[in-house]
């Protein structure tokens, strides 16, 4: 992890189409932050589901930005989130050396998936029931051949963060319920990556939608149980 006072922002694009007006606008304003603060700007490939990346995609992106002359301070290939599942399996097993992960058995349908939260994505608006599952009911559900994704057991805490443009922000982590952070099929859920990605990196700017504030309460979750 980076250790530096260094204001830097980032912008990580998912290779899963061609750029649009919404990714330009996003570069732009993640790097008229961090540049009007003198900071610096990180490039990085959020490339985490493979069925969605594509190696062209993300080729097309840098070449795009290239010509329209939007630039960055920092990049490496290995920055790409398909080259840090190491690193997410070190995190992983801190929080399960903690007690802190379970394994969830629900359908489909009402887990995250592992690509960035939208609105009206499935969540737990209550504690999940998978998380007080006995060992012989998960045997039983092993021997049915169901294989379960792992879920974060999120504290009853709150938290408070700054905004720069709402302001002061408070967050009772418990409201939105268990939240995965790894799939059935082994693939990392966004949250549980980008939290590492951003603090490995040192990224102390991150420009979002509004839509997506709430997600900042996952991130510093994780951040917190992992220390």
């Amino acid at each position: 992890m980076k250790n530096t006072n260094e204001i830097r922002g980032r912008f990580a694009p998912s290779p899963s189409g061609v750029l649009h007006l919404g990714n330009l606008s996003s570069f732009l304003l993640a790097w008229l932050d961090a540049k009007s603060l003198g900071g610096r700007i990180v490039y990085r490939l959020e490339d985490l589901d493979p069925a969605r990346s594509k190696t062209e995609y993300a080729r097309r992106c840098m070449s795009d930005l290239e010509l329209l002359g939007l630039c960055w301070d920092e990049y490496s290939p290995d920055s790409a989130q398909s080259r840090r599942n190491e690193r997410y399996d070190e995190v992983f097993e801190i929080l399960c050396g903690k007690g802190l992960v379970y394994p969830c058995y629900c359908s489909r349908n009402q887990r995250l998936l592992a690509s960035a939260p939208h609105p009206g994505e499935p969540c737990d608006a209550h504690r999940c029931r998978c998380r007080s599952l006995t060992a012989a009911q998960i045997l039983a559900l092993e021997a049915q051949g169901k294989r379960p994704a792992w879920k974060l057991s999120v504290p009853d805490r709150e938290i408070i963060f700054s905004d720069g443009h709402y302001g002061t922000q408070r967050q009772r982590l418990s409201d939105d319920g268990d939240f995965i952070i790894r799939r059935s099929d082994g693939v990392y859920a966004y949250q549980l990556a980008v939290s590492c990605d951003d603090m490995d990196m040192g990224i102390s700017r991150v420009v979002r939608g509004r839509d997506l504030i709430g997600s900042a309460g996952m991130r510093r979750n994780i951040a917190m149980l992992r220390s």
